[in-house]
């Protein structure tokens, strides 16, 4: 079974997210927060709703999450090149699945980047969808023409690896694009043989 598509997470792949931040800065309050950007990632409420909601549990402004918080996430330059070195060898489609909010890809990713970068783009907001839920996957593979079989997820999160595996897809955990590219070379070789 030949790998004709590999997929990327966003926030903490391509993209290193100041989620992090915030949950060490308010270790309490983790699944609160949590629960606010499921509803985001789900598109049920707007960026401004999330730092509003934020604000509250942690008795800081909105300006001041959006500052503190989510400006300081930066492009993963390193895992950006990678994916599209993929794309540019033509031996595979190239997927991004997140669960995002909406409003928030385009402060790192311009609609030109993302053209010429996937694919298919599948965004957790925009299909009401999150992962780790077999259907996100399935609706990845089919907007990018392949089976889930034909397909390797690139996360940075264990059970969204899970779900994709479930779904019937590869799977590489992502801790750095060095490991995460000696992984998946290591995948290639042996299902592309």
């Amino acid at each position: 079974m030949a790998i004709k598509a590999i997929i990327f997470d966003c926030f903490g792949v391509l993209v290193m997210s100041g989620r992090t931040a915030l949950y060490h800065d308010f270790p309490d309050l983790k699944s609160k927060i949590y629960d606010n950007e499921r509803q985001s990632d789900y598109g049920m409420t707007s960026r401004i709703q999330l730092n509003e909601a934020i604000g509250q549990l942690t008795h800081l402004s909105p300006q001041v999450i959006d500052e503190r918080y989510w400006a300081t996430s930066v492009r993963n330059e390193s895992a950006l090149a990678w994916a599209m070195e993929l794309k540019q060898s033509g031996e595979y489609k190239i997927g991004l699945l997140s669960n995002i909010g909406r409003g928030w890809l385009e402060d790192f990713l311009t609609v030109q980047e993302r053209r010429a970068l996937f694919d298919a783009e599948v965004l957790s907001s925009e299909v009401n969808i999150v992962k780790p839920s077999l259907e996100i996957f399935e609706i990845t593979a089919q907007r990018l023409g392949v089976e889930p079989f034909e397909c390797v997820m690139i996360d940075d999160i264990l059970a969204n690896i899970d779900g994709a595996e479930r779904a019937g897809m590869g799977g590489i955990l992502f801790g750095t694009t060095t490991q995460a590219r000696s992984d998946l070379d290591l995948y290639l070789k042996s299902h592309n043989a």
